[in-house]
């Protein structure tokens, strides 16, 4: 079993794996390359596996082993599901009054300013 990295921050709330990898990258100091090579077994000419956008079960398992976080939560850090979770919150607050609020002044700054732009 491979032993948990020296550093692993946490990946922030909306962060896509692409973004987590490469700032684990900054933390050793190294390529984003590089690392994606020596940690977790990418090939140098892989280019869209170092997307994550559909990662294999074994690279998650990897970098969850290097991390500690949870296989299923690097899952759900894909560029659609962490942008569907976002739209998702965004709606939900957006039906509550204060969303609603926020929304209409948000419209009514945007129309005054498609209004001055085009006089």
């Amino acid at each position: 079993m491979q032993k948990r990295w020296p550093l692993h921050p946490k990946p922030y709330r909306y962060e896509i794996l692409e973004c987590y990898v490469r700032r684990l990258a900054e933390c050793y100091g190294v390529r984003y390359e590089y690392f994606c090579l020596r940690a977790l077994g990418i090939p140098t000419g892989d280019s869209l596996a170092r997307q994550f956008e559909q990662p294999a079960p074994e690279l998650l398992q990897r970098l969850s082993n290097g991390t500690g976080i949870p296989v299923e939560q690097l899952e759900q850090m894909t560029r659609p599901l962490v942008w569907r979770r976002i739209m998702e919150e965004m709606n939900q607050y957006a039906a509550t009054p204060e969303g609603q609020a926020e929304l209409d002044a948000l419209t009514q700054r945007v129309a005054k300013f498609l209004n001055s732009a085009t006089t």
